[in-house]
């Protein structure tokens, strides 16, 4: 089956950290995304500031480390940000997901905001300023598949605004006779031994039990991951046992390099430290290999 997708970014102002709207081609949702300083123009739009939408307060950390993020629902955004804006000074951009054709009601926004953050919180790569987790309202099954479709368009677009929060929906399988996709191992010692696939977006994902050393280096201290390093021990998506950590879930990466560094707790090499698990083939020489075939 084609997978391939027809994305449209419009910079409204020519900017491109500005004002954008995103729409995918056979499909009735839109995205509108822009700085906080820029809500006047964006609930200006027409289709934003009155109907029903499912919205995102996005953070950026000082000091590296997780966005923060907030997931909202309202039947009026303009209305609804005006408590926002005010009241929360954590925040300084806005996403916006509406329906074209008017089809998203009350109780699929609601639907749509509960999914998120039960899959952010599954995700853990966003620190969720949601205080409570919203119930999943009652849906006619009929309406759960185009709503299932809403929430993957939507999953898609929000990395392309440089928001990489969600991950595929997808079992993750460790398979020993994979030979196109095999199953990388960093080591340290007998103890420290992860597992983990390369995704095809370039993302490293680590499987749940695999362990991680307690031990940083001094030069640790101020890298860049140390922040993400204690964010994962803080929401137990790290927990010591013994001597090593261990990953309580799945986890995805952004690359080889930082799913190392996180469990050797130094500066590492992702194409150097990743090893094939049959034939202990470096990441580095495996892509290298892939470019003869």
């Amino acid at each position: 089956m084609y997978q391939g997708k027809k994305i449209t970014i419009f910079l409204t102002a020519g900017l491109p950290k500005g004002v954008r709207e995103v729409k995918i081609d056979q499909w009735s949702g839109k995205a509108v995304c822009g700085p906080r300083n820029a809500l006047s123009n964006i609930v200006s739009l027409p289709e934003i500031g009155q109907g029903a939408c499912v919205y995102f307060l996005i953070g950026n950390p000082d000091e590296g480390g997780l966005l923060d993020v907030y997931v909202g629902e309202a039947d009026g955004f303009k209305d609804r940000i005006k408590n926002h804006d005010y009241s929360k000074d954590w925040w300084q951009d806005v996403v916006v997901f509406v329906s074209q054709d008017k089809t998203l009601t009350k109780t699929g926004i609601q639907y749509l905001e509960s999914i998120c953050v039960e899959r952010l919180k599954k995700s853990g790569r966003c620190n969720l300023k949601n205080g409570n987790s919203p119930s999943v309202p009652t849906v006619p099954r009929e309406d759960i598949s185009g709503l299932e479709i809403f929430y993957e368009n939507l999953s898609i677009i929000m990395p392309l605004l440089g928001y990489d929060i969600f991950i595929p929906e997808k079992t993750f399988e460790l398979k020993e006779d994979s030979t196109k996709n095999p199953i990388f191992v960093c080591k340290k010692g007998d103890n420290v031994v992860a597992k983990a696939y390369l995704l095809e977006d370039g993302k490293m994902k680590v499987a749940k039990s695999s362990t991680a050393s307690t031990e940083e280096t001094k030069s640790f201290q101020t890298h860049p991951y140390k922040k993400l390093r204690d964010e994962l021990v803080k929401m137990k998506r790290l927990i010591q046992k013994g001597d090593v950590l261990v990953f309580t879930d799945d986890y995805v990466f952004d690359s080889p390099s930082a799913a190392c560094d996180i469990i050797l707790g130094r500066s590492a090499s992702g194409p150097l430290e990743w090893k094939t698990k049959d034939k202990g083939l470096s990441l580095k020489d495996f892509l290298n290999n892939k470019l003869k075939d």
